[in-house]
């Protein structure tokens, strides 16, 4: 099935959906851009609470083992920073993303390199996927194996799990603490 190029984006995100050079002029105190999505499912059993799809990061890269939602870098091609979030989802797991919910978190660090200070802001929003309304979606995720080994349908406990008790779920930085709030802002748009 061929899937559209388009998503929609609710009024309280459109400054999200602006070109991006117009963005980050709104943002003068960062110089880099990342994003990520947090997508849910229900397909296993609707009704219930819902499962987030995570992908473990290749051992040979930085943190590796460690487990993340889909995301990347911004680039310049990107025409606006959800369009950059919609390439990111589609190169890292074959899913086209339909619809933008909620922004979960704002994340922001410095990294410094011999060559460069990149200031960065990560925006980590809630979406929806096309692949969603097809029977069996879940087992179809296609991984981008130069980035990342395997994928995994985790449920709140084990991300709680995870953060709170170092259970098997492993996170960078806050990136489990955000999971958490994800699924929280999932629970509440419904």
């Amino acid at each position: 099935m061929n899937k559209p190029t388009t998503f929609i984006v609710p009024g309280h995100l459109a400054q999200y959906n602006t070109p991006l050079s117009t963005f980050a002029a709104t943002k003068p105190e960062f110089n880099y851009f990342v994003v990520g999505a947090y997508i849910f499912s229900t397909s296993h059993q609707p009704n219930t609470n819902p499962l987030a799809l995570l992908l473990q990061r290749s051992f040979s890269d930085s943190y590796g083992g460690y487990w993340e939602n889909p995301g990347g870098s911004v680039e310049p091609t990107d025409k606006t920073l959800l369009e950059g979030v919609a390439r990111e989802v589609l190169e890292e797991t074959g899913l086209h993303i339909s619809k933008f919910l909620d922004l979960v978190c704002v994340d922001q660090w410095v990294s410094v390199k011999p060559d460069r200070v990149r200031k960065v802001a990560k925006f980590s929003f809630i979406t929806e996927v096309y692949e969603a309304a097809d029977e069996g979606w879940m087992d179809r995720v296609v991984l981008d194996d130069q980035e990342h080994q395997a994928i995994m349908w985790a449920t709140e406990e084990q991300v709680r799990e995870g953060v709170e008790k170092g259970g098997a779920l492993k996170f960078v930085n806050e990136q489990g603490k955000n999971l958490l709030r994800a699924f929280e802002l999932w629970r509440e748009s419904r």
